[in-house]
């Protein structure tokens, strides 16, 4: 049942992906209170087993790794993501990491192909309108949504293989 384990931490990622489809922003106390809330999750869960510090450990170096990339691509294309979308990703990596190397690539993956499906999907309704007021510049999509819905998909998948 460690499939479980990441589930506080995912709560937060949805509700963050909530208020970013909601108001465009990722507020860092979320993001504070995601993390807080996961590792306690994390100590909980080594205090009852017998593993020792070892899920800890390997939930921080798979939330890093993911924060780390994340950023990279980040500063690759400036304003292709923000530093919300980074930070959740932090929330999300840590939450899964316990899971393993093999659900965060599917996290990656699964990223990567649902980021694909809804950048398709933005465009294609985009693409007969006119901007009214503003800049006409378009805010492109809420990519805490897709971090969310891949996260969740990754436990998923945990749960499967784990039957």
């Amino acid at each position: 049942m460690v499939y479980l384990v990441p589930l506080p931490g995912l709560f937060i990622v949805c509700a963050l992906a909530v208020e970013d489809a909601r108001s465009r922003r990722v507020p860092r106390l979320g993001v504070l209170a995601g993390v807080i809330i996961q590792l306690i999750a994390l100590l909980v869960f080594c205090a009852v087993g017998d593993q020792g510090l070892w899920p800890i450990i390997l939930a921080l170096a798979v939330g890093l790794s993911a924060t780390l990339v994340q950023t990279a691509l980040a500063v690759a294309k400036p304003g292709s993501l923000g530093l919300g979308d980074v930070t959740a990703t932090a929330v999300a990596g840590l939450s899964l990491g316990l899971l393993g190397w093999r659900t965060a690539l599917v996290w990656w993956v699964l990223m990567g192909a649902i980021g694909l499906l809804a950048l398709a999907i933005h465009t294609r309704r985009q693409a007969g309108r006119i901007p009214r007021g503003g800049h006409g510049t378009d805010p492109g999509i809420p990519f805490v949504t897709v971090i969310a819905a891949a996260a969740l998909l990754a436990d998923a998948a945990a749960w499967y293989w784990s039957l």
